[in-house]
């Protein structure tokens, strides 16, 4: 199987010209959450809108349940982030205490509000990006310029797959194993993992003939976008020419449909295409600085592969060449 990004294609291939580096420090990469509601003010949930640099999302909930004093399962927050970043995201706490221990450097609380219910995964309206790219090279403002006005592949990133698609390996061999039993979390990456798998090869099939933004024969429209399955139990929504490309891509992997079939999954839909919105940008010498706006599990570095061939910077974590994950939730 070969790796992300060069598996599924890019909508222009001009984009692979430009090059640049990301994250040479956590600020280079910005992200801030949007709720999909405004807290209540009033209830035994407390939200919290927190900064943290340089931590995983799950090492925050970690030292906020610490500092609250309160088991893990009482904070609860709306969407994963990045650890080589700067990002501003929710956490809300059930019944906490007098916060007893400080949160470290690394993390700080910039708001408080009550509610009367926890934070659940996925309730965000959209993430605001502001990026930076250092050592740019080609003609990044065309392609920028294309990008905000024809958007690009709504394509799951490297983070649903690990490196050089590990986690899709592992998966696969799980599945191919019987599906043993494995711990919750473990599951789910699994099932995640093959679920936007599945999608990105119906993506990439209709970025590659073209059809990616243009509604075919039967398309099941989301949004007023032409949409892909997110595979599981039922019959997709889609026909004609549009499910014949969907399940065409289900039988060349049979055992990955057959595993979301199976683990009571149903079937879903995602849009093939994303436009975002107040997209800025300047260029200063050989630093480019993007910001835009996307709707949440939007990921920020699908709209980067349509500008250029962007890598980590030395000394960030490895990520290989940017194509399509996440700063997205």
């Amino acid at each position: 199987m070969s790796a992300w990004p060069e598996r599924w294609p890019r909508a222009d291939v001009r984009a692979a010209a430009a090059g640049g580096a990301l994250r040479a420090v956590p600020e280079d990469f910005e992200v801030t959450e949007t709720l999909a509601f405004e807290p209540s003010g009033a209830g035994e949930h407390l939200y919290l809108f927190v900064e943290k640099r340089g931590i995983t999302t799950g090492e925050a909930h970690r030292r906020l349940a610490a500092a609250f004093g309160v088991p893990r399962g009482d904070v609860s927050y709306a969407g994963m982030k990045d650890r080589h970043a700067v990002t501003r995201q929710w956490f809300s706490v059930r019944g906490p205490g007098d916060e007893a221990d400080s949160l470290g450097a690394e993390l700080c609380v910039l708001r408080r509000a009550w509610h009367q219910r926890k934070l659940r995964r996925g309730e965000l309206r959209s993430n605001r990006f502001r990026i930076r790219v250092r050592a740019v090279s080609g003609d990044v403002e065309t392609q920028l310029r294309a990008v905000a006005r024809r958007g690009v592949p709504n394509y799951f990133g490297p983070q649903r797959f690990g490196a050089d698609g590990g986690n899709v390996a592992a998966a696969r061999r799980w599945a191919g194993a019987g599906r043993p039993r494995v711990p919750r979390f473990t599951r789910a990456l699994h099932l995640s993992s093959l679920r936007s798998f599945l999608f990105n090869e119906v993506l990439g099939r209709r970025v590659a003939d073209g059809t990616w933004e243009t509604p075919l024969a039967g398309e099941a429209m989301l949004g007023g976008e032409p949409s892909g399955p997110l595979w599981g139990r039922g019959t997709p929504t889609s026909g004609g020419a549009a499910l014949e490309i969907e399940s065409a891509t289900a039988r060349a992997f049979p055992d990955v449909a057959d595993t979301l079939e199976h683990a009571g999954l149903r079937q879903e839909r995602r849009p093939l295409r994303v436009i975002p919105a107040d997209v800025s940008w300047s260029l200063d010498e050989d630093v480019l600085t993007l910001e835009c706006v996307l709707p949440k599990g939007v990921y920020a570095t699908s709209v980067l592969r349509e500008v250029g061939t962007f890598r980590d910077a030395p000394g960030a974590p490895a990520g290989g060449a940017v194509g399509p994950g996440r700063a997205a939730a």
